[in-house]
């Protein structure tokens, strides 16, 4: 008789088999390792061509350990010889691969009932593993959990096989307690074990776990991008702007923002923060390094954040080269920044591009800053057809009617000053010349006086637009509105 504790080598091909942790299982598996003889004993005739099988499973020399096996299966067998038998030919059909041929051996060497308690834990541990490898995933996670049932210790790779099993069955919530489980156990902690607990977080959308777990892989590995990226993608997920915000610039300081659309993000973030200028001067630092394309949409983002930080001089150029892609919304852009760099001349060109090409959303102000500018200008006639002209809008029509009376009380009011002015300057000459008549009249010489008997007098010069030399009133500039104002009607002019 052979011994009745023959080993054989199948813990090289699958998992090694799980301890049993508790005292009980231990000692009911101590108890059936000392059995009765008549459990756990192999005859010579099945013995030998056991042995033979397990030489040529050694040197994986398959058909020869299958002449030996299945030639003894069609035999009287006890209950340990066929779990041996089986458990043998289940490793060979393993090897070559035929895993459905495996796993129907394994479960029929677990059906003898000749296992020990830790070889049927350790074989049903594998036959779940086998119907995961199967894709077959609920039927290994039954086996796993009655494995577990039954004593297997639950450690880091066992809970990772079955969080992977859970995953496959597309089974979630089951799975969680092992996903945290292959995670809490797993000493050392390594990138698949934080992997694998943030899919089912991510799964789960539990955004606070997954906000955690992140946080800790940033801190363990500062340099991986795709961490750093998941963190950035989860802040703003969960609407937390200034965390992605701060976690972008770090990515970008350590060079981790590559693509287009990160480096336009951060720009953006300067933004959206009150910080355009920085944001600016890296848009515009990553166009001319050509990491970011100059096209329209990325001059539209750089010159609002330009015209933002009030850079409207760097703004110009960028507005400009938007404006003759676009319509009358970016000539109006470009008007303004005209205005506000006080070039004025352009600002009203552009204005009036604007105005031409339409698009705009309110075409009533547009006309409205046009009639400023030139106000500014001093064109004011130039101003109130502009503003005449939006005040046919409604959303517009109280500012350009007031600054049409505005504009129109000035004018009077001038014309007013100048009348009087006139006015004064009438009444003084005509004191002056009266005087110089009398004056002439009384010392005058014979020389002073015409044929007609009029006397000739010194008129001085700011006088002479309204007098001649003998003291008669004459036209002059604004003459008929200075004499009747002169002559007290005040409500000439």
């Amino acid at each position: 008789m052979l011994s009745r504790f023959i080993v054989f080598a199948i813990s090289s091909v699958l998992i090694t088999a799980f301890a049993i942790p508790d005292a009980d299982a231990q000692r009911r598996n101590r108890d059936q390792q000392e059995g009765s003889a008549e459990n756990r004993t192999m005859s010579n005739a099945v013995g030998e061509p056991v042995l033979a099988a397990q030489e040529c499973l050694d040197v994986e020399d398959y058909g020869c350990v299958f002449n030996n096996l299945n030639p003894l299966l069609s035999t009287e067998l006890n209950s340990f010889e066929r779990f041996v038998i089986l458990r043998m030919r289940g490793v060979a059909y393993y090897n070559q691969e035929q895993i459905a041929n495996a796993i129907r051996d394994f479960e029929s060497a677990l059906n003898t009932g000749a296992a020990t308690f830790d070889e049927a834990v350790a074989l049903r541990t594998n036959v779940g593993q086998l119907y995961i490898i199967s894709e077959r995933y609920t039927e290994g996670i039954n086996s796993l959990e009655q494995a577990i049932r039954d004593g297997a210790e639950l450690t880091s790779s066992l809970a990772m096989l079955m969080a992977q099993a859970y995953a496959q069955a597309d089974r979630f919530s089951g799975g969680l307690r092992y996903a945290e489980a292959q995670y809490n156990l797993a000493s050392p902690r390594d990138r698949r074990h934080y992997d694998m607990l943030l899919l089912y977080y991510q799964q789960l959308e539990r955004t606070s776990d997954q906000l955690r777990l992140i946080s800790d892989m940033v801190e363990r590995w500062p340099g991986d991008r795709n961490i750093w990226t998941s963190l950035v993608a989860l802040m703003a997920q969960t609407n937390n702007e200034s965390g992605a915000f701060e976690a972008n610039k770090l990515m970008y300081l350590n060079g981790m923002l590559r693509e287009e659309r990160e480096l336009v993000r951060l720009a953006q973030y300067y933004s959206y923060f009150e910080y355009p200028y920085r944001g600016g001067v890296i848009m515009e630092r990553e166009m001319n390094a050509g990491r970011i394309a100059r096209n329209r949409e990325n001059l539209e983002i750089l010159s609002n954040i330009w015209r933002q930080a009030r850079e409207y001089e760097r703004a110009i150029p960028v507005l400009e080269a938007v404006a003759q892609q676009g319509d009358g919304s970016d000539y109006l852009n470009l008007a303004e920044a005209y205005y506000q760099e006080n070039r004025l001349p352009e600002a009203e060109q552009a204005f009036q591009t604007a105005i031409s090409r339409g698009g705009l959303n309110r075409p009533g102000d547009a006309i409205a800053l046009l009639g400023t500018v030139r106000y500014e200008q001093n064109d004011r006639q130039g101003a109130l057809q502009a503003f005449r002209q939006c005040g046919g809008y409604a959303y517009s029509r109280r500012t350009c009617n007031g600054w049409v009376t505005f504009i129109t009380n000035e004018i009077n009011a001038e014309d007013q000053r100048r009348l009087l002015r006139e006015r004064v300057t009438v009444e003084g000459c005509r004191n002056v010349v009266r005087d110089a008549i009398n004056l002439a009249t009384i010392i005058g010489s014979e020389e002073d006086i015409d044929d007609e008997g009029n006397i000739r007098v010194s008129v001085p010069e700011e006088c002479q637009p309204y007098f001649n030399s003998f003291g008669q009133q004459i036209a002059g500039p604004g003459f008929e509105q200075a004499a009747a104002a002169a002559e007290g009607d005040s409500d000439a002019g």
